[in-house]
This record gives C-alpha cells, sequence and structure tokens, in this order.
C-alpha cells in the first residue's frame, strides 16, 4: 500500500461500500415491522500544506439518524482525530478537518526543529493523514475503517494503520472483542485460507515463509474484528505476522462460517439465512 497516496485506500474502500449495499447477500436488512432510521453522513476531505509539511484529512461525518448512534460515531471521530479527545469541538466536520491539520502541521514543525532541520524540501517535508471512512452502511450496523499514515522523514517507509470499527445502530453500542466468542482450529483454517489467497500462494509452508508470527499459534491481529458486507473481517496491522514490505492482510470470514463463531448481540445484525 503506497503511503503517501491514499487513492488506492479510497478505491478499496469505495468497493467495500458497494459490497455491502448492493444484493441481498451484502446487505443486513431490518425486521420486516421494523422501520430502520437510515445512518446519514457528510463527506469532507482537506489537505493543508505548509513550507515544511502537509496534511490529509477525510471524514465520513454523521448528520442524521438514530441518535444515540450518531453520538457514539461522532465521539469515535473525534476521539481517533485529537488525542485529547476532541469532546468540546462543534460537530462541524469541516472544522474538525482544519483542527486536526493544524495540529498535526505545528507536531511536524516541532518535530524538525528537534531534529536540528532547518529547510526541507518541499518533496522531502513530512506528510500525515488520516481517513475515517465508512466501508459498510445497513439498517442494523454502521462500519467505519480508519486508515492513518505518517511520514515524517523520506530516509525510511514511514508508518500507517488500517483498521475498523462497528457500530449497531439502535443504540450506538461500538463492537470490540464482542462479536467472535471464541477461536477454534477450523475457524483459523479458514484464516489460514484468507491469508493464502491474500498472499497468492497455495501452501501453508510457503505462507510461513512469508511471514514473522508462528503460525501455528494462530495469532489474532491487534485490533477486533468488525462486520462488512460479506462477513467478519480480521484486519492484520503491520508487523502482525508479517514484515512491512508484506503489508496489513484483510481476511474476511464468510456468514455462512462465522455466525456459528460470533455472540448473539453481533449475530442479530447479520443477514438471514437462506430457508
Amino acid at each position: 500500500m503506497g503511503i503517501k497516496n491514499t487513492l488506492l485506500f479510497t478505491l478499496c474502500a469505495c468497493l467495500l461500500l458497494a459490497n455491502c449495499r448492493d444484493g441481498g447477500k451484502a446487505s443486513a436488512p431490518a425486521p420486516p415491522q421494523a422501520k430502520a432510521t437510515p445512518f446519514v453522513t457528510d463527506s469532507v476531505l482537506l489537505e493543508e500544506h505548509s513550507p515544511r509539511g502537509h496534511c490529509e484529512v477525510y471524514i465520513d461525518y454523521p448528520v442524521s439518524g438514530p441518535s444515540e448512534a450518531v453520538a457514539a460515531v461522532r465521539e469515535f471521530v473525534k476521539s481517533t482525530l485529537f488525542e485529547a479527545g476532541g469532546q468540546s469541538l462543534d460537530d462541524n466536520p469541516e472544522e474538525l478537518a482544519r483542527t486536526y491539520c493544524r495540529e498535526r502541521l505545528e507536531a511536524q514543525q516541532k518535530t524538525l526543529e528537534r531534529m536540528g532541520t532547518n529547510h526541507v524540501e518541499a518533496s522531502e517535508a513530512p506528510e500525515e493523514g488520516i481517513e475515517l471512512r465508512v466501508v459498510c452502511n445497513t439498517p442494523l450496523f454502521v462500519t467505519y475503517e480508519v486508515y492513518r499514515f505518517s511520514y515524517i522523514t523520506h530516509g525510511g517507509h514511514g508508518e500507517y494503520s488500517d483498521y475498523g470499527v462497528t457500530f449497531r445502530l439502535r443504540d450506538g453500542h461500538r463492537f470490540g472483542d464482542d462479536i467472535i466468542t471464541t477461536m477454534d482450529e477450523n475457524l483459523y483454517r479458514h484464516i489460514l485460507a484468507g491469508m493464502r489467497e491474500y498472499f497468492g500462494v497455495k501452501s501453508d509452508a510457503e505462507l510461513q515463509a512469508l511471514c514473522t508470527a508462528d503460525l501455528k499459534t494462530m495469532p489474532l491481529p491487534t485490533f477486533p474484528p468488525y462486520l462488512v458486507g460479506g462477513g467478519v473481517r480480521y484486519h492484520y496491522s503491520i508487523y502482525d505476522i508479517c514484515p512491512f514490505e508484506e503489508g496489513d492482510p484483510a481476511i474476511t470470514i464468510p456468514w455462512e462460517v462465522a455466525r456459528s463463531y460470533m455472540t448473539a448481540a453481533a449475530r442479530e445484525m447479520t443477514p438471514p439465512t437462506n430457508p
């Protein structure tokens, strides 16, 4: 994944959202008697430049929907953008984006000062950015993926993280480790199969050769799984199981497999099984 260019992430996120919304298999419909209030967002994209830095931010910010879910997601967005939480800031996505970039540009300036760097070419200036993007929006839940990158000096490869969070719309509950109840050999075989597909290899031996983690110990991602259109996604961070250059594998366990491993609360939001 290119750290300086978020277009690939944007394309993947758009494909995920299309998969979430298109077709009965990809969307979790509300019960027939329920009239679900749609979760609606307003999107903002902002790029800010200074003589010694660059910042970009994209936010899908909630503007209407179930009140508890809107409040929970707004708090999540602010706490993700700002270390201090940002709860006192207005619910204005443009202002949030500007404040985020202003803080990051100031931090970049201080970093260069600590490094003793008095001059930096524009092509070598620090770059930071974040995306908080809806990748699945159904009548029962909404899922965000967060992509954050930091490229402070161009002498290294930079850093990035990519993970997802699912919210239940009826009450704003944020899911974490309470999506999957347990991990066993059968479920992990499906994860290994997803890893082989991701890396384009045919055997576990080939897969192990690419990974730094011992795959026999069933390592789990740094961040909890989350719900997408096709099932439950395990998104491994860089260094979780493999070197930086191998990326951050994202494996989706299909509903028909994942359902039996899910908690009752998470299972309520899955598409109905075929008769």
